[in-house]
């Protein structure tokens, strides 16, 4: 119990820190909507073919969302190294409940960005869906792997100088076979073609990263 009390402590910390400043939500939600919009332009006369649509369409959804989580979701530790409050709160909870508290917040904000932008990118692009359930697991499996990710890339970085340039340096190899896998899924999705094994990969890989969260972020949160 006192280890789920550290983690909610640090979840809730989080998001009224976030409530107060709307830094993060301001800033993913901003840039994903701009560039939901840029790329509705720029895409507009691939109109026509639907299997194009349906072959590219759901890569420009998660780039969408990797692009814009970068922005916002690395915000929680940079906070904390900026307003002096990272000493606080390695006195104040074990590593593993701090993880889990800052997880739990990643996914929360990251599932706050899908639920907004998603409905609103298919409906600019005019992307229908033939199998929602398949596109909500792929929402949900890939957001949580990218949540997972880069809650432990941001306590990494948010102590190193040059953190802007570090974090997108680190995210690319381990979420680049997370992206593959979460678009290979939302294709599936729109053009109902069955994709045997990939929701399980998927699943199989955010517990691998979990896994590994949870053993390395002591590490990196006390060098």
């Amino acid at each position: 119990m006192t280890w789920l009390r550290q983690a909610a402590a640090v979840f809730l910390k989080d998001w009224r820190t976030e409530l107060r400043t709307r830094f993060a939500l301001h800033a993913i939600l901003l840039f994903a909507v701009t560039t939901l919009l840029t790329v509705s332009l720029a895409l507009g006369p691939l109109g026509a073919a639907s299997s194009e649509r349906g072959a590219v369409l759901p890569a420009v959804l998660w780039i969408i969302l990797l692009f814009a989580a970068a922005v916002g979701l690395p915000r929680s530790f940079v906070n904390e190294e900026e307003t002096h409050t990272a000493v606080a709160l390695r006195l104040s909870a074990t590593p593993s409940a701090l993880f889990a508290g800052k997880l739990a917040y990643g996914c929360t904000l990251l599932a706050t960005l899908e639920i907004v932008v998603t409905p609103l990118f298919l409906a600019v692009v005019q992307l229908p869906v033939a199998a929602p359930w398949r596109l909500a697991a792929a929402l949900a499996l890939g957001g949580l792997g990218l949540a997972t990710a880069s809650t432990l890339l941001a306590a990494l970085v948010a102590q190193a100088q040059g953190r802007g340039v570090l974090f997108p340096v680190l995210a690319f190899p381990v979420l680049l076979p997370l992206l593959l896998l979460a678009v290979e899924l939302t294709r599936s999705a729109v053009t109902a073609v069955a994709a045997p094994g990939i929701a399980g990969q998927l699943a199989v890989y955010d517990a691998a990263l979990l896994v590994a969260g949870l053993m390395l972020f002591p590490l990196v949160w006390n060098p």
